[in-house]
């Protein structure tokens, strides 16, 4: 077995399974599977994500803390750790993410710290000669960044603490670009201290929102690995967006429970 690891989305192919580490709107995805929601969708804009949501749907997304006009909730772990989610539909606004996920691949899945035991037992049985692990890039707080973002240094360190495990769990033949991420591992031993040593981290420190850093920095909490189930185009022309606009859905893994 293969390992790779890319600190920033690349645009191409993947040959087998891909690991897109986003430390906390991918915590946002697990949780709300993990509290019961049948389906979460990944949307880049405002507008695509309110274009997605149907009756009945649950629209999680915010600017500078709080939610956007039609939005039901913000992406507080704080807020959303007791929310009752079972059987609804959520569409959730995560710009960085959503760049992130712009490639092809036979199977994706999310993975950050608070799922990593159920990851670490689920990539087994998915992966068949590669696991690359692709990290999101930083959005600290803006509302939909432009071009492809900066490295996120909460995502390398998650990363590299995932490398790390499936070094010692996986019989790897190879390791491609996972230095740089181990070695930050190595430099931060402690997630919580690094999570809030981040852009990201120190953006929601500003909004008096450290309980959600050491919310994120959980290892092994939720029991669910989000699976890419779908991909939709909103094309421009259509719904009369300033470009094409693609959102991703997420269910939580088949057995991931029992992972």
């Amino acid at each position: 077995m293969r390992l790779r690891v890319d600190l920033s989305p690349k645009d191409h192919t993947y040959p087998d399974l891909v690991v897109v580490v986003d430390v906390f709107s991918g915590s946002v995805v697990s949780l709300l599977l993990s509290r019961g929601a049948r389906e979460v969708w990944v949307a880049p804009s405002l507008r695509s994500a309110r274009l997605l949501a149907e009756p009945g749907d649950v629209l999680l997304g915010e600017q500078e803390g709080i939610p956007p006009e039609g939005f039901h909730r913000g992406l507080s772990l704080k807020d959303l750790d007791s929310a009752d989610m079972r059987g609804l539909r959520c569409i959730i606004h995560a710009p960085s993410l959503s760049k992130a996920l712009a490639f092809q691949a036979p199977r994706t899945v999310l993975g950050q710290f608070r799922n990593t035991k159920a990851l670490l037992a689920a990539i087994p049985r998915l992966a068949r000669e590669e696991v690359a692990l692709v990290c999101a890039a930083e959005n600290p707080g803006d509302p939909q960044p432009a071009g492809p973002g900066e490295p996120s240094q909460a995502n390398m360190l998650a990363a590299g603490f995932l490398a790390k495990r499936l070094e010692q769990t996986l019989p790897l033949t190879a390791i491609q670009g996972a230095t740089l991420a181990t070695h930050l591992l190595s430099a931060f031993p402690d997630p919580q201290e690094a999570l809030f040593g981040s852009r990201e981290g120190q953006h929601l420190h500003r909004m008096g929102r450290d309980e959600d850093i050491a919310l994120a920095s959980l290892i092994g909490f939720d029991p669910v690995v989000p699976l890419l189930q779908e991909t939709r185009i909103l094309e421009a022309s259509r719904y009369g967006l300033s470009k094409d606009r693609t959102a991703y859905a997420f269910t939580a893994l088949e057995g991931g429970d029992e992972a």
